[in-house]
């Protein structure tokens, strides 16, 4: 029956199909992912680009940022010996609020009033997505430039033990994240080659965020309409609507991510060693951080940013209702704390742990946006707050 289905095939008619579809389909096709490659740097001019050290950059001077990317502006790099200088060296904690609302601006204000003229240059050192290994290297290669007094090292709790693979090296490839490992990173002429589809990977992220933006949209729809449900009862107490961010996420995506920062303090995990490469990975970084600083005469300071989980009870019962898998008493909540002040403390590194602020002020009022990781301006302001307390003291002995 086949031998007599294969008589009945016209090969000459069926050859020119396979010529004809490979023609103009998968020549297209790869000519596309050709373009991509060679053509990346005027093509695709968003906020990242490609670097070969840190795996990518914020590009510099778009959407108001410096000559290095920074979410700041220009300093010029040579110092005035009069002032006193400091980086605050962070990820994306260091964009949230944008240049003016941001926690380092608000600091550098904080001093300028203090001091009544600018005394202090408070420089915002940080991209998103980073963690502290790789803002080592964007340290080294871009911010000590600055030739500082003092370094702050801002740590997230929430991502940057989870974030710190010592093989993982991010990269931007046509405006789109990517993690590979460091060994397989090949660049020819300049440009990263990876082993997938950039065309592929374009459409799955541009569909991705079609579909995160529509559940955002549903989820606020419902938030706006238990509003007015709240509003219209008049023995309610009166309701405050949370700040918001262009970034908001769902109600489920946001408890996603939550959940993928928690499972990292599992106490079975934590002994079992599961940890410890990334946790390892961090404390080398700080380790060579602190060398490096020393070795030019800077001070170093590690700051400890609390995940909202941490200080919004109400955020981590939802966590544990959403997810029966997760049991309460199989996770220390503040391990990641525990673990760095530990090491912070046996190398002689000072630190500020704003933990214990955040969770009395969250009482009063909300510090993270809703449904999104980052502070808002009462989270801001409070962490401004927190930073002038503490280095006030030594900063005042710069200039007696």
């Amino acid at each position: 029956m086949l031998s007599k289905f294969l008589k009945l095939i016209n090969w000459k008619n069926f050859n020119t199909f396979l010529l004809l579809t490979f023609t103009w389909i998968f020549i297209p096709l790869f000519l596309v992912e050709i373009v991509m490659i060679v053509l990346e740097p005027y093509l695709f001019k968003g906020l990242y680009q490609y670097d070969s050290d840190l795996g990518f950059r914020v590009r510099p001077y778009i959407n108001g940022n410096n000559q290095f990317g920074f979410n700041d502006r220009d300093y010029p790099l040579q110092k005035d010996q009069n002032k006193f200088r400091l980086l605050v060296v962070s990820d994306s904690f260091n964009w949230a609020g944008g240049k003016e609302g941001n926690y380092t601006a608000l600091l550098e204000k904080k001093f300028e009033n203090y001091y009544a003229k600018n005394q202090v240059d408070v420089i915002n050192v940080g991209y998103p997505g980073t963690h502290t290994g790789e803002q080592l290297t964007m340290l080294k290669k871009y911010g000590l430039q600055y030739n500082p007094d003092l370094v702050v090292l801002g740590f997230f709790v929430g991502n940057d033990f989870r974030d710190a693979d010592p093989e993982r090296k991010r990269i931007i490839v046509n405006g789109i994240y990517i993690d590979i490992d460091k060994e397989d990173e090949l660049i020819i002429f300049g440009y990263p080659i990876i082993g997938r589809s950039r065309l592929l990977m374009f459409l799955q992220q541009k569909y991705k965020v079609y579909q995160e933006l529509q559940r955002a949209k549903q989820d606020s729809a419902q938030l706006f309409s238990s509003y007015l449900v709240a509003s219209l009862n008049l023995a309610s107490a009166p309701i405050i609507e949370r700040e918001k961010s262009p970034g908001i996420l769902s109600e489920k995506a946001f408890l996603r991510v939550e959940k993928s920062r928690l499972k990292f303090c599992k106490i079975r995990d934590l002994f079992g060693g599961k940890r410890d490469d990334n946790i390892n990975y961090i404390f080398q970084s700080i380790s060579e951080m602190q060398k490096l600083l020393k070795s030019r005469n800077i001070d170093f300071i590690v700051a400890i940013y609390p995940d909202e989980y941490q200080v919004n009870d109400e955020l981590l019962n939802d966590i544990f209702a959403e997810y029966d898998d997760l049991k309460r008493e199989s996770y220390n909540t503040t391990c990641q704390q525990e673990i760095l002040i530990k090491f912070l403390k046996a190398n002689g590194i000072p630190y500020i742990d704003m933990l214990d602020r955040f969770r009395r002020e969250q009482k009063n009022r909300p510090l993270y946006l809703l449904r999104e990781p980052h502070w808002n301006s009462a989270g801001n302001l409070l962490a401004a707050d927190i930073l002038f307390d503490y280095l006030l003291k030594d900063i005042d002995k710069f200039f007696e």
